[in-house]
């Protein structure tokens, strides 16, 4: 059972993850503006972000090491540190001339960056109670979507006003004065284990367990889908030039504004009541995704561009919060290797946003903006769609009451 403990507070983990929400925020806005501005094609961007993005699969190799040795809070502050240390790095060289070594070196830091998801979730797991986990899962990814956004903003408006480099270090300073906060956490002392002798078993276990259990089993499969990515926010900052929308514009509604709408979506998940089944509240929130990405196709004018902006967004902070709350349901509290677990379902529920990143670069290839936005918009309906089918099957034959699907 998780430790019942007054601290961490549940709105702390919107802070705990601020490393994680920072390079969220630079991947997936600053950075694509920024690609984009120096000519670099929409396409090739979609292929930069989808591979800044691997850390988030690729990061589960590197997650048992959080359940071992050191306590969770100290591979926290390794992590939010080593981000910091792999920004310096890469920011002098964002633009068309070293692209290879520029996406190399994001992917290198975003596998360090991963200790701090592994971490929280670990934390969020093992030292709150199920009542403050819902909670916990809404402030993480205020931390995540809305402090990524406020940081994206901070970004743009420091590569403005000075050079990539210096830009880079106060980005560094930023992250690494979040990395303090961890030690205030009272985690006890981590069971004796070794490096990795029997790690595997371990694992192995914990995972033949989910997939025996035929609730935990489906949720996880609904993780693997298309659905409640918001896989077009990376492009938003690309396409803003077609809506004739400028950097400032950019800053101001896919950075400030755009972090005060993720969190106001992200916190919206706390409404949802607690006993209505987390596939189907997961399944929904895409649909309100959905139907952001066809607002923007309403016409290609500035207006249009912040209102669907801003609605997206807010859409996707309720898609990530109901995901996470899903996503904790499923490890449970009686697992051991607490960070694992969640490490390797977060890594399932990252990898949907990779495929519906590319297959929306695909979409624009082909088709444009249009064709971008309704293969976006498309995959969360069919989903949708699917699972309806599914709960109103079992409903109808009397099993969901029994088995809970």
């Amino acid at each position: 059972m998780p430790i019942q403990r007054r601290w961490p507070a549940p709105w702390v983990f919107s802070v705990l993850i601020l490393p994680l929400g920072m390079i969220y925020g630079f991947n997936f806005t600053a950075l694509p503006f920024l690609l984009a501005k120096a000519g670099v094609p929409v396409d090739r961007i979609a292929s930069v972000s989808a591979i800044s993005s691997l850390p988030g699969v690729l990061g589960l190799l590197t997650a048992p090491l959080v359940d071992i040795k050191l306590r969770r809070r100290t591979w926290l502050a390794v992590g939010t540190f080593g981000t910091a240390i792999a920004a310096c790095t890469y920011f002098p060289l964002i633009g068309a001339s070293h692209l290879i070594l520029m996406t190399a070196l994001i992917f290198a830091g975003g596998m360090v960056t991963f200790l701090v998801m592994a971490a929280c979730g670990g934390l969020m797991v093992r030292m709150l109670t199920s009542t403050n986990q819902s909670k916990a899962s809404a402030w993480l990814q205020v931390g995540i979507l809305g402090g990524g956004a406020l940081s994206a903003a901070m970004v743009l408006w420091l590569v403005a006003r000075m050079p990539l480099l210096a830009a880079g270090f106060c980005f560094a300073v930023v992250t690494a004065l979040v990395g303090y906060l961890p030690f205030t956490i009272p985690e006890p002392s981590p069971e004796p284990s070794p490096w990795f002798r029997g790690r595997l078993t371990a694992i192995g276990k914990e995972i033949g367990a989910l997939a025996r259990s035929r609730e935990r089993r489906w949720s996880s499969l609904l993780l693997l889908s298309p659905c409640a990515t918001g896989g077009a926010q990376s492009l938003l900052p690309a396409i803003a030039s077609q809506y004739s929308v400028g950097g400032s514009g950019v800053m101001w509604m896919n950075g400030i504004g755009g972090g005060a709408a993720l969190a106001l979506g992200a916190l919206c998940s706390t409404l949802v009541p607690a006993n209505w089944d987390r596939r189907l509240t997961y399944a929904a929130a895409g649909v309100t995704n959905a139907l952001a990405a066809i607002f923007l196709l309403a016409a290609y004018r500035p207006a249009v561009y912040l209102a669907g902006t801003a609605f997206y967004l807010a859409t996707e902070g309720l898609c990530a919060a109901r995901s996470v709350a899903l996503l904790v349901e499923i490890v449970g509290p009686e697992t051991r290797d607490a960070s694992t677990l969640y490490s390797l379902l977060n890594a399932a529920a990252s990898l949907p946003f990779l495929y519906v990143t590319w297959l929306d670069g695909v979409g624009f290839r082909y088709l444009g903006l249009r064709g971008l936005l309704l293969t976006d918009a498309g995959l969360n309906f069919v989903v949708f769609g699917i699972v309806a089918i599914v709960f109103i099957t079992f409903w109808a034959c009397g099993a969901f009451r029994k088995h809970r699907l």
